[in-house]
């Protein structure tokens, strides 16, 4: 039944057409950010005056700029993916086949492998570009720079995606409380773009904006450095890589949890 439940789900999120945008969009921006290095930088590598990256470095830089550019992405999917059956009155309809529980698990489970599905594209999308620039364009044998950790860059896509779940968690909890898509999607964005960027801006180097939740994402771009091989420690006022997991998970839960809640105990024929 869970699997008939997300095939259906998944029929109907793939005829939305935010799905494809966030796809289109996110491999854009990836492409464009790693072509725009290799743009300003042609001279210097070309001189010899920079040294050359390796293929570590466009997978790494790729998924880096990708976090930040996907938020509003995730939370917009979100709230239309858990707030239309609202709007359009079909929560009766889809209740009718499972439990309220199992219908919102679904739905997070759905847009947490969406949003792995976007992170593995975007490695792809890195990877051949950086490849594209250094054989085609500057004419480098691409065997010299393989410093790529394989597992590492798979693991990457995993944690790049949970630390992007607490916004899934919280956007289907706004859905519930209001009942209503275009409002998950104002308070998901107000809070996201705005509330979070200008306190933890404002607050920069406190040590109590570590648990916002961007910063989680920020702690875990550091250990994007471990797909050359390298290890780069986090700044003190953030959580380390690990601890951020942690930390980003039980956020996920706590916010999936009280959703779960109030959805079962909601009189969704009001």
């Amino acid at each position: 039944m869970f699997f008939r439940l997300l095939s259906i789900e998944w029929t109907r999120l793939t005829r939305r057409t935010v799905l494809w945008l966030t796809i289109a969009a996110s491999l854009y921006y990836v492409w464009a950010a790693v072509e725009n290095y290799y743009r300003l930088t042609s001279v210097k590598l070309l001189d010899g005056t920079e040294k050359m990256p390796g293929l570590a470095f466009d997978l790494a830089n790729g998924l880096d700029g990708l976090y930040p550019f996907l938020m509003p992405f995730v939370v917009i999917m979100a709230a239309l993916v858990f707030g239309n059956d609202y709007s359009q009155r079909t929560n009766r309809h889809w209740l009718m086949r499972a439990s309220r529980s199992n219908s919102l698990l679904t739905k997070f489970i759905l847009l947490t492998g969406a949003t792995a599905l976007v992170q593995a594209l975007a490695v792809v999308t890195a990877g051949i570009t950086g490849w594209h620039y250094k054989t085609q364009v500057f004419h480098f044998a691409l065997a010299e720079f393989l410093n790529v950790n394989w597992e590492a860059t798979l693991a990457a896509v995993g944690y790049m995606t949970l630390v992007l779940t607490p916004y899934i968690a919280l956007t289907a909890l706004i859905a519930v409380l209001t009942r209503s898509a275009f409002a998950s999607v104002v308070i998901g964005l107000g809070y996201t773009q705005f509330i979070e960027i200008v306190f933890t801006s404002i607050a920069y180097g406190e040590n109590w904006t570590r648990w916002a939740l961007r910063n989680l994402g920020f702690s875990a771009t550091y250990l994007l450095n471990s797909i050359g091989n390298r290890v780069v420690e986090p700044p003190p006022h953030v959580f380390s890589p690990t601890s951020a997991f942690v930390v980003a998970a039980v956020y996920a839960a706590i916010f999936l949890s009280l959703a779960v809640w109030l959805y079962r105990r909601q009189d969704i024929g009001g």
